[in-house]
């Protein structure tokens, strides 16, 4: 019988073949995919269950699902596959190529204001390097890094939990966010009590800004007057810029947007406003790999020059 590459496993083929399954959700798309016939993909996973004594997949009315093995497999069977890609990229920088893939979490509006240009200006350096980018809210990114789903987690208000390693931070401002014509627009800073008639669009119930927020309300005795939340900050300030009201929003700067100069943010002066970070974050479990690695200093420097620009803007 020849070697597996896992002890534990005669058949490591398969595990491929399960993963591309377990990917699409289907035999079918799987084998369009890897342009392997569906019936030897269907035979191979076959055999793993044989060999594991369990069955991974079960078919329900939505499709292919994985059973409670499936998903115990597939979990580890990615944390495997990430580890034997960061092995090659670091074999790659042994011969002088910069290679391998970075998988990044980010927050949208850090996306716009920072990362593409920072991904353009990084790529004239490290052409070779690879990148699978995720857009979500500070609290998915938080749970997909402890998953394993990516290697790095940049966003606002990450908060410190067990399982997260801060690599860099940023304090920043909680603020409303006013078209330039608003009559609290020029204002420095407001009071909670300056804005308490005002109609707004609410950050998710789940964020911790609502939470904030809604700390800050019940202390005062007030229901603040909304009718649309979103877990969106970006679409927050493009209802801010149509006119449904005024929002919030953790800001590195205060004033003018510039990607919407009609939208101005202006700081809430309240004790009762928690300070929030702009975080960049990695998983305190495992070894980065050096394409990470590489990435994480470039990222460092990048957010401080961000950072600095932002201040120098404030004080201006």
């Amino acid at each position: 019988m020849p070697l597996g590459l896992l002890p534990n496993f005669d058949n490591t083929g398969a595990l491929r073949y399960f993963y591309e399954v377990a990917r699409y959700g289907s035999f079918r798309l799987a084998a369009e995919k890897i342009h392997i016939a569906a019936s030897a993909i269907s035979r191979q996973v076959q055999l793993l269950e044989q060999e594991l004594g369990a069955k991974l997949f079960s078919r329900e009315r939505g499709g292919l699902q994985l059973t409670a093995a499936g998903e115990a497999l597939l979990y580890r069977l990615k944390k495997a596959m990430h580890e034997l890609g960061a092995a090659r990229s670091e074999i790659d920088v042994l011969h002088g190529a910069h290679t391998g893939t970075v998988r990044i979490g980010i927050n949208e509006t850090v996306a716009r204001d920072f990362f593409a240009t920072f991904l353009r200006e990084f790529r004239r350096s490290h052409p070779h390097m690879q990148f699978e980018v995720t857009v979500a809210n500070s609290n998915q990114l938080e749970e997909m890094l402890l998953g394993g789903e990516v290697d790095i987690i940049i966003g606002y208000a990450v908060q410190s939990r067990n399982g997260l390693q801060q690599v860099a931070s940023f304090e920043l401002k909680t603020c409303i966010a006013v078209r330039k014509d608003h009559r609290l627009a020029g204002r420095k800073s407001v009071r909670v009590a300056d804005i308490v008639d005002q109609v707004f669009i609410m950050p998710s119930a789940d964020s911790l800004l609502r939470q904030v927020l809604n700390t800050i309300f019940a202390k005062l005795s007030v229901k603040p007057d909304f009718t649309i939340t979103t877990d969106s900050f970006e679409f927050m300030t493009i209802l801010v810029s149509n006119g449904f009201g005024i929002g919030f929003q953790v800001r590195l700067a205060v004033g003018r947007d510039p990607m919407r100069p009609e939208i101005v943010y202006v700081p809430i002066r309240d004790p009762a406003v928690r300070s929030a970070v702009l975080a960049c974050c990695i998983s305190e479990q495992g070894t980065p790999s050096m394409a990470v690695s590489v990435c994480l200093q470039d990222l460092r420097r990048g957010l401080e020059r961000w950072c600095r620009r932002a201040q120098r803007a404030r004080s201006g």
